[in-house]
């Protein structure tokens, strides 16, 4: 079973960039997702790249999908293409951005991966209507299509659960719940088939509730490993 956790970097100054960076390289991390949005000052997204060889992630989240970028969306569009051609393997577009599908195409003329994503704050919609947002992030071509809901109720994480076992067979996914309720799905989603989980670089650094940092996400993991080998 190979599992992915990609570490998310929040550091609002390029200094503490580079220590997030090295220190979720030292924690065992797969990807590093950075989230530009969390950025105070200016800087230089090649010299975010040169930080680590591990995959990384650029996001450059707006506020009604839970970011902190408050420029013209043109500009924050401008930072994740400025990302893709400075050799980012991965770009985060969210499905409700302008034009989806237009950037989609330009990061892949880029020679680079996107993650459609969709972030619900208020629930976790039954399974006919998350596959209905799937569809229309199909629709944007996006690579990997990401669909995270907030749980109210411990059966929400089934819900995510029975959409990445059916959505994963044909394509890269990425599901589950936010908050603390949620933190069945955020852990065993991979173990569905999702194509990674999130988790935070250090206690106090979480992008959303519910997060675990990659150390005890990579724990749980291990102990499920062992728990097969004995089988």
């Amino acid at each position: 079973m190979t599992i992915k956790i990609c570490a998310v970097v929040t550091a609002t100054n390029i200094p503490d960039v580079k220590r997030m960076v090295e220190k979720a390289e030292q924690c065992g991390a797969d990807i590093i997702e950075i989230r530009m949005d969390y950025l105070s000052e200016k800087f230089n997204v090649g010299e975010i790249r040169r930080f680590t060889s591990l995959p990384l992630i650029a996001t450059n989240r707006f506020q009604r999908e839970g970011g902190f970028f408050r420029g013209l969306n043109k500009e924050r569009v401008e930072v994740l293409l400025d990302a893709a051609a400075s050799g980012f393997d991965f770009i985060d577009i969210e499905l409700m951005a302008n034009n989806s599908r237009k950037i989609v195409k330009r990061i892949k003329a880029l020679g680079v991966k996107s993650i459609v994503s969709h972030h619900i704050f208020t629930l976790t919609p039954r399974l006919s209507e998350i596959t209905k947002i799937y569809e229309r992030e199909l629709n944007a071509k996006g690579d990997i299509c990401k669909i995270i809901t907030t749980a109210k109720k411990i059966e929400d994480n089934l819900t995510c659960l029975r959409f990445v076992v059916e959505a994963s067979k044909s394509n890269d996914v990425i599901c589950f719940c936010m908050g603390e309720l949620g933190v069945i799905s955020r852990l065993l989603s991979p173990v569905f088939g999702g194509y990674f989980t999130y988790a935070s670089v250090g206690r106090g650094k979480e992008s959303a509730v519910g997060q675990f940092t990659v150390a005890e996400t990579k724990k749980f993991y291990e102990l499920i490993n062992k728990i097969d080998l004995e089988d």
